[in-house]
């Protein structure tokens, strides 16, 4: 019998493969922002309005906690709201994950992926 033993994981190894699929970087941010989930095109419900604490953000999207679920693939409109001198801003998108959070039992993690604007 030979004496080879299984090994799964080599610690001492610094060439793991990254399972990261981000393209842009995630940037921690902090505040409260309102949404609006518009009706979808196959008859959805009428628009409903939440209020998300946010998490981070980058440029092709973010990740947000809700008090409520919302549908994946759900169009959303975020809006920023002004802060001192600057004015605020609205951010559209889909959101392409939720799933209950499991530290306080309470709100949803959202995922929102921004949509792509046209060239101007």
């Amino acid at each position: 019998m030979s004496s080879a033993s299984l090994q799964l994981i080599d610690s001492n190894r610094m060439d793991a493969i990254s399972f990261e699929r981000r393209r842009t970087s995630r940037y921690a941010v902090a505040g409260r922002v309102t949404a609006v989930q518009l009706p979808s095109a196959t008859g959805g419900h009428r628009c409903r309005i939440f209020s998300l604490e946010l998490i981070n953000m980058s440029d092709s999207g973010m990740g947000v906690i809700s008090s409520e679920p919302i549908n994946i693939h759900s169009s959303i409109t975020i809006f920023f709201p002004p802060h001192g001198p600057e004015q605020g801003f609205d951010l559209h998108g889909r959101v392409v994950r939720c799933r209950p959070c499991v530290e306080d039992q309470q709100g949803h993690i959202l995922g929102i992926r921004f949509e792509k604007r046209q060239a101007a």
